[in-house]
């Protein structure tokens, strides 16, 4: 069961003074995922997740506030917390992307040559010849050379 905290309780593990946590709550619900930073428990109460008070956390290591000035720095630090935690989300996302493309890649290419449509048949054929043509040919592995070019339609 992971750990989840009260807003009194996230606000002592982060420093952020807990009226500057509600402030963000309200201004911006749409930074913090349900099920992802926070939870909500049977009664409706609202509980932080381990990720969202490190997201809370990451914020605070950039700012300063105090329980004096709360609701300025809650204000006026809206936008860079939103800014924060676009950029490290954006961050994870291609982060992820890069990670996952490789074997989608590979994958979508071993669907176009065990089982492609036409038009896909297509593009290999024009790939494969204009390998060909440029004496790359060798650059193609040999089973599939003539697997790609046989059936179709040819069109010369």
């Amino acid at each position: 069961m992971p750990n989840l905290y009260t807003t009194p309780e996230a606000a002592r593990e982060t420093g952020i003074p807990e009226s500057t946590i509600r402030s963000w709550m309200r201004r911006h619900p749409e930074v913090f995922q349900v099920d992802v930073h926070v939870a909500i428990d049977q009664h409706g109460q609202k509980l932080w997740t381990d990720a969202g008070v490190e997201m809370l956390k990451s914020h605070r290591a950039t700012k300063t506030a105090t329980d004096d000035d709360a609701e300025i720095d809650a204000e006026s630090d809206a936008p860079d917390l939103l800014e924060s935690l676009l950029e490290e989300d954006a961050q994870r996302l291609a982060e992820e992307y890069w990670r996952l493309l490789p074997g989608r890649t590979l994958q979508r290419i071993k669907q176009m040559r065990d089982n492609p449509t036409p038009q896909q048949r297509q593009i290999v054929q024009t790939s494969v010849r204009a390998a060909i043509n440029a004496g790359t040919e060798h650059l193609l592995l040999p089973t599939y050379q003539p697997r790609l070019l046989e059936g179709g339609d040819e069109t010369d």
